[in-house]
């Protein structure tokens, strides 16, 4: 079982032709509501793989967007656990997301800086999960729900968490190279790998999108590993959920770490493929296929 803990909201993709200068306009080619948020993303595609997964976020919030939201929920088969423990109904979390052809995206939110309000974690402690992964975006929840999840045994694998503190050692850690300023540079990212896993005793994973990402711990060598071509990149949104999804995947299986690797890497960059973070899960017939047809790529895994 995997407990999903963080964000919740209602993407907003809009296609664009490209970003207007400041001052000018674009018209929108194309608009679509999606379930969103870098918790829901990675428990929507544990639960399409047929993984044990719960959620636990943010309040949906007030309607009419809230409601919206939680019709977003139902679709996909999943359901928040902390709204049996709101105090505080709080904002819905909306991120508008501009997609340009390139699949690079823009985003803007509102409802984000109030997710914390009315939300207890103390319910977690009655959870029973093998797995607990966070980000930090409900920020003091968090790391209180980090604790909670670490004090009850759980394994731990923590997303853009950047303060060491907040890293215990022995636990798996992902971040991308937007988030640690180092993009680009393989060398730089090993050297920053290299001093992460010093201060944490963690797997690290740091991800550089399509240059590939550097990964390692202090019993496994840190190194750089190449991307799986993407057969098309529509949207990039939520490639970094999705890469977490397939690392819990094989962890929640006790696979060894290349295969988790692998399974990872190919499933962000299938993610690619759709509009949106959920819109589109790769299959895992999909995803062996792909490994298969680049033994050239697969083959640096090990």
């Amino acid at each position: 079982m995997v407990l999903v803990f963080g964000t919740i909201c209602i993407d907003r993709v809009r296609l664009v032709p490209h970003l207007p200068p400041a001052g000018g306009y674009v018209e929108i080619t194309g608009e679509t509501d999606l379930l969103g948020g870098e918790a829901a993303n990675t428990a929507n595609a544990l639960k399409s793989w047929n993984r044990p997964v719960q959620l636990y976020g943010n309040s949906v919030g007030m309607p009419p967007d809230g409601t919206h939201l939680q019709e977003l929920l139902e679709a996909k088969g999943l359901e928040n656990l902390s709204d049996r423990a709101v105090s505080v109904v709080s904002q819905t979390p909306v991120c508008d997301i501009y997609v340009t052809p390139d699949g690079d995206r823009t985003m803007f939110g509102k409802g984000f800086s109030t997710m914390e309000i009315g939300l207890s974690v103390e319910p977690i402690h009655q959870l029973n999960a093998d797995w607990f992964t966070a980000e930090p975006n409900i920020r003091n929840a968090t790391r209180d729900a980090v604790a909670i999840a670490h004090g009850a045994g759980m394994n731990l694998y923590l997303m853009d968490l950047l303060d060491p503190r907040q890293v215990p050692s022995g636990s798996f850690w992902q971040c991308s190279t937007d988030w640690a300023g180092t993009r680009n540079d393989t060398q730089k990212n090993v050297e920053w790998v290299r001093n992460w896993v010093a201060q944490t005793g963690s797997f690290a994973v740091l991800s550089d999108g399509p240059n590939g990402f550097v990964a390692g711990s202090p019993d496994h060598p840190i190194r750089s590993y190449p991307p799986f071509p993407a057969p098309v990149v529509v949207d990039t949104t939520g490639a970094g959920d999705m890469f977490r999804a397939g690392m819990l995947y094989g962890l929640d299986q006790g696979w060894e770490i290349p295969d988790c690797l692998k399974f990872a890497a190919t499933a962000g960059c299938l993610k690619c493929r759709a509009i949106g973070a959920t819109s589109h899960v790769p299959t895992i017939e999909e995803i062996k296929e792909h490994i298969r047809l680049h033994p050239h790529v697969a083959n640096q895994f090990h």
